[in-house]
């Protein structure tokens, strides 16, 4: 049984998506805020299973952590790169009913990474990365990326990387061509809303909708 009070942020805030899956990875609802965090677009991933509709990779890493919820009764917070945003997913198992297959809800909002996820429940931490607009970088770039926004001086990125500093400063013009900004502030910015770290470069990339487009 989900608690009164998860009803009640459901309600009343609009920045929260709300996604059911069966134990077969069949999507059951999906509101209108969901299908702007997991897809960008008004597609309805209702009826199709999560492997369909985003690819085995990512369904050989949800389809486990459903499961688990599902078999210990207890819930998982799921975080990973969403869209090149911070994401958070609250996994919760939902009251089994007799006749029905075992379903859990998924509880998501898209945050800053300053923010901190409730200890009270294990946090698992996404080996896939969606960077969306981000993935126009490569993997050296997007370690540059993270380590400029950061705060950390491109000698001290040059030393980090093994490579001379002109290397460094070519690899941020070009992270400031393809994405259009003009200051290191405008880069960290962009760090902070996917919380990117820069061991995220290293991680297998899903590309945003390949799916379903």
């Amino acid at each position: 049984m989900i608690p009164d009070e998860f009803w009640l942020i459901l309600k009343s805030q609009p920045g929260v998506g709300v996604l059911i899956v069966d134990e077969d990875g069949v999507v059951r609802f999906c509101n209108e805020q969901a299908k702007e965090i997991y897809y960008g677009h008004d597609f309805n991933p209702v009826g199709m299973t999560i492997e369909q509709i985003e690819g085995p990779e990512f369904a050989a890493e949800r389809m486990p952590v459903i499961r688990k919820v599902i078999e210990s009764g207890e819930p998982v917070i799921l975080r990973h790169v969403r869209g090149g945003k911070n994401t958070e997913a609250l996994i919760w198992p939902m009251q089994k009913i007799e006749g029905r297959k075992a379903q859990v809800m998924a509880i998501t909002r898209q945050l800053l990474d300053a923010e901190v996820a409730d200890k009270q429940y294990e946090c698992i931490d996404s080996k896939l990365v969606d960077l969306g607009p981000l993935d126009v970088l490569t993997r050296r770039e997007v370690e540059v990326l993270a380590l400029v926004g950061h705060g950390m001086p491109l000698k001290a990125i040059a030393a980090q990387l093994g490579v001379a500093q002109r290397t460094v400063e070519r690899y941020r013009t070009d992270i400031a061509r393809k994405l259009n900004i003009n200051s290191i502030a405008e880069a960290a910015r962009l760090v902070q809303i996917a919380g990117l770290d820069a061991s995220d470069a290293l991680l297998p990339r899903l590309h945003r909708w390949r799916a379903i487009e």
